[in-house]
């Protein structure tokens, strides 16, 4: 398999529920690849025959361990990025003729976000000044040059969704997380507080439900899995409720008025908007300190004023002033379009920079 005219392979292993990960970037790698010629490679079959029917960009399937590195020594790519987690992450990364790139699939205060398999990557993109903060912050042998802003290129590619509204109806967002891999990540608020908070918004006339959920959630744990289910039946029965599941979220969040939110990365993309939300609190987590003063947060002493909650952030937006300092933290400063250019702009560089090095390395 001769693929010596790419620059850039985008390794993604995960299955059919990760698969927003890959929708995530599709806009931003497109541009990357009009200058520097992008390829998928991905672990898993049904997730490659989805993305050769859905995406644009080339892809190639290959399924074990020693066919990825005979891959990789055929073909000797200069960058490889990676847009999660996964463990198999670590057997592309044997490949020693490229720079590893990690690029995740937004921001959160998860503990995930400051995980020391960072170290592993060459280099790690992040988006604001918090990003590199936050793996300063928890990091024993941090290297800040290895730690690079690019700012959010997927909010260069917002569309505005159409929808039908009367004038004095709100559009409220419930967008919960997926209860994770393990219990301190599980930070889905689903199972204790989402059925009856789906209920209390449909209480007000006035209010219409968007409700969007992590697309794994009810995967890992039953409970969460019975609750969306029921949250869904509401929504189903009702003419002034919407369940939303492939929709992009950032295009979701130009209709709305105020969102719910659990402990996650769509919560950071979300300051983009400048409008009202809620953080629902299910673990404490300092770590979410900084970033839950832009919003209100919900828990135990205070859920059953929600509607009273609700009412004065339409009107009032208490935290708006503090949300605009946190923004720039979180999102940086660009211009429409600037992210990308960034973004692009330095996988230029370390394509250029890896060329310098088999040069010095081939003396």
């Amino acid at each position: 398999m001769n693929y010596k005219n790419c620059e850039v392979v985008v390794f993604f292993s995960g299955g059919v529920n990760s698969f927003y990960q890959i929708q995530q970037w599709e806009k931003p790698f497109e541009e990357l690849s009009k200058k520097h010629k992008v390829l998928y490679v991905i672990t898993d079959y049904e997730v490659y025959i989805k993305y050769i029917n859905e995406q644009k960009l080339e892809c190639i399937y290959i399924e074990t361990f020693t066919d990825l590195i005979e891959f990789y020594q055929n073909n000797e790519f200069p960058i490889v990025l990676y847009v999660n987690n996964s463990l198999k992450n670590f057997q592309s990364i044997r490949y020693s003729r490229g720079y590893h790139i990690h690029l995740n699939h937004g921001e959160s205060e998860k503990e995930s976000m400051r995980s020391n398999q960072s170290q592993a990557y060459d280099y790690v993109f992040t988006v604001g000044q918090r990003g590199v903060d936050r793996y300063k912050e928890y990091l024993l042998n941090f290297d800040k040059k290895k730690f690079i802003q690019i700012g959010r290129p997927q909010l260069d590619f917002v569309s505005k969704l159409q929808f039908n509204k009367k004038k004095n109806q709100k559009v409220i967002l419930y967008a919960p997380t997926w209860e994770a891999t393990h219990p301190s990540m599980n930070y889905t608020s689903v199972p204790k507080y989402g059925v009856q908070l789906v209920k209390k918004i449909l209480e007000n006339e006035k209010n219409i439900l968007i409700y969007k959920p992590h697309s794994a959630l009810g995967t890992r744990n039953e409970d969460a899995k019975l609750a969306h289910e029921e949250i869904v039946n509401i929504i189903n029965q009702s003419k002034k409720a919407h369940y939303m599941p492939e929709q992009n979220i950032n295009d979701v969040f130009t209709i709305v008025d105020f969102t719910f939110f659990d402990n996650t990365s769509v919560m950071i993309d979300y300051l983009y908007t400048d409008k009202p939300a809620a953080y629902i609190e299910v673990l404490a987590d300092q770590s979410i300190n900084m970033l839950s003063q832009a919003f209100v947060t919900i828990n135990e002493k205070n859920f059953l004023n929600l509607n009273e909650i609700l009412k004065t952030e339409l009107s009032s937006d208490t935290n708006k002033e503090k949300r605009n300092e946190i923004k720039k933290n979180y999102l940086g400063n660009y211009k429409k379009g600037g992210s990308t250019k960034k973004f692009i702009n330095n996988i230029t560089k370390y394509i250029k920079k890896r060329s310098k090095k088999i040069k010095d390395i081939l003396k």
